[in-house]
Formats: structure tokens, sequence, C-alpha cells
């Protein structure tokens, strides 16, 4: 029987470009965004809510955030300013490597943290994520018949996001449970369409989902 990352690397990407992948699982993670440019760069390597707290990140550079994934591994295609798929631009920071894998877009208006504990962003990147058969997945609509499956929980230190409260869903969004009885790869379009709750959850789409 093959592992879950041996059947993502089969299935989602490159097994050559190592930069490209989070295979720790549901695990915890961080990145970092370059003030300037807002380039976002995650390590794939999971960190402590200790470990991230002591990282040192370089001048021009904010700590961006911590969440858990939601899915059993992930593969970024590109960096989000490459025109064709190949290795992930790195750079070492305070002993770790960081991959360039998202640069964030405009807000909707139309939700804010303040009134509706929810920010809806455009978010470059080129990612691909694989949930493992056998899992129970919340798979959220938006109201706009299309499916937004699950990207982290328990986000932290995210700019602008508050503490941990309850999700609340607005009005014509629902959220619908899916078991897999098979393995789940998901290609999240380019750009995505990323909702952060103050719940900590976020969910990235839109996709139409064949189960």
């Amino acid at each position: 029987m093959t592992t879950v990352y041996e059947r993502a690397q089969a299935g989602m990407g490159n097994p050559d470009w190592p930069q490209n992948w989070t295979l720790d699982g549901l695990q915890r993670y961080g990145e970092i965004m370059e003030l300037s440019t807002l380039k976002v760069w995650l390590c794939q390597q999971s960190f402590t809510p200790e470990q991230y707290d002591a990282l040192k990140v370089p001048e021009g550079f904010i700590k961006s955030g911590t969440g858990c994934a939601t899915h059993d591994a992930a593969f970024f295609r590109r960096s989000p300013q490459e025109q064709q798929n190949g290795p992930l631009e790195t750079m070492s920071v305070d002993g770790r490597l960081f991959s360039l894998v998202a640069i964030p877009g405009q807000a909707d208006p139309a939700y804010t943290l303040e009134k509706d504990g929810l920010l809806v962003i455009t978010v470059n990147k080129h990612h691909s994520v694989m949930f493992a058969k056998g899992r129970t997945l919340e798979i959220l609509s938006m109201g706009d018949g299309r499916d937004y499956v699950p990207q982290i929980k328990g986000a932290a230190g995210l700019p602008g996001l508050p503490d941990s409260q309850e999700r609340v869903l607005p009005e014509g969004w629902t959220i619908r449970e899916l078991t897999l009885e098979e393995d789940l790869f998901v290609e999240v379009p380019f750009p995505a369409r990323v909702s952060f709750f103050a719940s900590g959850d976020s969910f990235q789409g839109p996709v139409t989902l064949s189960v």
C-alpha cells in the first residue's frame, strides 16, 4: 500500500521540486511577507507556535501568520509571478527554507472583519491540494453555486485577524460535509478566491467538485 505522500507526489506534481511541496500533513505552517512587494513566503516545514514566535525575519519582512493545514499534502505549481511551472523561488530565513508562494490581491469590500467577522480576498497563487480518502471535509458554498475547499484552521497572527471567535456564515452561504471514498485532488484556480473567518477557518476556490 502506498503512503499519502507517495500518492500525492504521483497525482499532483513534480517530486524533483521539494521546495514546492507541503508534505507534513495536518500540521501548523508559518508565512512571512515582504512589505514592499506583499510577496508571501511559506516554510514548507511545520512550526510549533513557540518556533514561529522565535523566528527572526529579515528587515523589511513581517510574520504574516500561521495556521493548521486542512489538506494532507499540497503542491505549488510555480511562484505567483512565473509564466511556467517550475521550482519555487526560495530564501533562507533563520535557518529555515522559505518558498515564494503567493501575492495577495484585492479584498472584497462587501465583507469586513469588523462587521462580518470575515475577509474575502483574491490571492495570486498556483496551488494544488490533496485530501486523503476516509476523511470528512467541510465544503463551503458562497451562494454562487461553486465549491470552496478548506485551506487552514486555527489561523493566528494574520494582519487584521482578531482573536478566535465563532464562525458566522453570511446569508446564503452554506457548509456541507463530504466524506471521501477516494483521495481528492483539487487544483485551485489562479487567482484564488480565499475566505478568512475570524474563527481562524479559511476556504479557497472556486471549484466544482464531482463528489
